[in-house]
């Protein structure tokens, strides 16, 4: 078998993507070893995950003219709720996550 590059591999990570086929099927198609191609799949998943600096908060505003809700509740694990009613402070819920 020929050394494949890294460009190639991508290539071959593409088009496995639009296949929709099992990582399985498609490299027995190219007629490349399975643990080679999942390495590969990983290895380009782990590089386009998301950056450290980007945050998955949003500011929150919500409607104080008539709140029967939470505004936002916070569900951990262990089963402890905590519920915020009226005017949220992003960073203190920061602190809690």
């Amino acid at each position: 078998m020929k050394k494949i590059s890294n460009n190639e591999y991508r290539d071959l990570v593409n088009r496995w993507q639009e296949s929709g086929k099992s990582k399985a099927s498609f490299a027995e198609a190219e007629g490349i070893s399975r643990t080679t191609f999942y390495y590969w799949c990983k290895k380009f998943n782990l590089k386009e995950s998301t950056p450290i600096d980007q945050s998955s908060f949003s500011a929150i505003t919500p409607d104080l003219d008539f709140q029967r809700e939470a505004a936002v509740r916070i569900n951990y694990p262990s089963g402890v709720s905590i519920e915020f009613f009226g005017k949220v402070d992003v960073e203190s819920i920061k602190k809690l996550v």
